[in-house]
Formats: structure tokens, sequence, C-alpha cells
């Protein structure tokens, strides 16, 4: 019986993990970027890993074996995952950059700077706080993949479906191809 799928990392662990293997910087160097202990870096770069392979469709596993490839093709079907799940809510706030704009209304509310009638017409707290953390995401997804060789080499929604390149060209991983 398989075990509950892991919660996606945070953007900044994510961050972390495509510096030391995609970059290729030192366990030492990363830990003082971050401002957390080597001991820390090793044990967010297990549990990055341990994602990206629960979340890599089998096959990809077996013919991706550079930590950096599997890194981005596993962002790029995780982005795609969620812009799907989250397309539908963020269409009410007008798209990843209308939620962003609903934070800084909240933020302006909370500040006593927004007018008592646009505070009457805000949608509930929850609902704004909710739509804010997805276009977080989807934003932090999308700046990850744009440093990614998936960005403009492969169709999203191929590598939703589980399909993997065959010979791709790597410029961020110095190590080669996808494939």
């Amino acid at each position: 019986m398989p075990g509950r799928t892991k919660r996606q990392p945070s953007g900044r662990n994510l961050e972390l993990y495509y510096e030391l293997v995609c970059e290729g910087r030192q366990q030492a160097e990363v830990a003082a970027r971050f401002r957390v202990s080597r001991p820390r870096v090793a044990q967010l770069r297990r549990q990055v890993a341990a994602w990206v392979d629960e979340l890599l469709p089998d096959e990809a596993s077996q013919v991706l074996h550079d930590a950096g490839q599997r890194l981005h093709l596993a962002i790029a079907i995780r982005q795609v995952q969620v812009a799907a799940d989250y397309g539908a809510y963020l269409a009410h706030f007008g798209g990843v950059s209308g939620a962003a704009g609903f934070g800084h209304l909240l933020a302006a509310r909370d500040a006593g700077v927004l007018p008592q009638e646009a505070t009457a017409r805000m949608r509930p707290r929850k609902l704004i706080e909710t739509a804010v953390r997805m276009a977080r995401e989807l934003t932090a997804l999308n700046g990850l993949l744009a440093r990614g060789p998936l960005f403009s080499h492969v169709d999203p929604s191929a590598l939703s479906a589980g399909q993997t390149p065959a010979t791709l060209r790597s410029p961020m991983c110095p190590s080669g191809t996808l494939g």
C-alpha cells in the first residue's frame, strides 16, 4: 500500500535544491546563503529528491539520471497540475496577477487605508487568502520553470501525460540532455 503523497516543497527549498543539483554549489555555500545548517541542507536535499522521485512517472525515472533534469521535469509536471487545479478558482480573482493584487488590497484594508465602501464589497478574507496562496505557489513554480530547459522546448501538457523528450539539451544543468 503506497504511503501518503509528499507535500510539495516550499519555493525556498526548491531553490536550495536547484542550487545544489543544477548550479553545483557546495552544501556549505548553500547553507550560508540560505542561513541554515549544513545538516539541514542535507535533510532538505533528501526531502526534495524524494518529492521529485514520487512525482515523476516511472518512465522518466528510467531515462533521466541527472538530478537537475529530474527536478526540472518534476517542476514542469507540478506546474501543469497546479495550473489545472487552481485555474478556475483564480479566474474569479482575475488570474494569478489579479489574486496577487487582492493580497495588496487585504494589506491596505488591514492598515485602514482602504475606503469603507471598497472594504464592504470585498470577498471574504479566507477566500482571498486562499487565492493569494495559490497565486504565490504558481508564481514560484513558474519562476523555477523559466530557469530550466523545459520552459521553451516542451509542451507542458505532454509532460503531465507522462511523456518524456528523448534528446532535449539541458542548458541550465550542464550535465547534458534530457533522455
